[in-house]
């Protein structure tokens, strides 16, 4: 069974990767390009680039998958709205649904 966890770089999502692994389950990820994949390193895993903002990409690394983790999103304590907090975590979250 294939899993995606989108913020699979984040703390929670490189843990849930690995445990998902530890569960001898395959783990696709999905995540922006340019992303340290440090919390990745070494790990048997499908790499799909893609952004959550734009839903043909979601749905691209949805293809063949049967569990969805999304933990991606957009951590601010500045003061004040911004758009691409509310871009990733909103309209980014509704691509994900859209597409599961």
């Amino acid at each position: 069974m294939l899993n995606l966890v989108t913020g699979a770089t984040g703390h929670i999502g490189n843990v849930l990767v690995k445990e998902l692994l530890n569960q001898h389950e395959k783990v696709r990820v999905f995540i922006p390009e340019g992303e340290d994949l440090t919390p990745l390193q070494n790990l048997d895993i499908e790499i799909i680039y893609g952004n959550v903002c734009d839903y043909d990409s979601v749905l691209a690394a949805m293809d063949g998958v049967a569990n969805v983790f999304h933990l991606a999103g957009i951590i601010s304590i500045l003061s004040g709205q911004d758009p691409h907090v509310r871009q990733v975590n909103v309209c980014g979250t509704e691509n994900v649904v859209k597409a599961a």
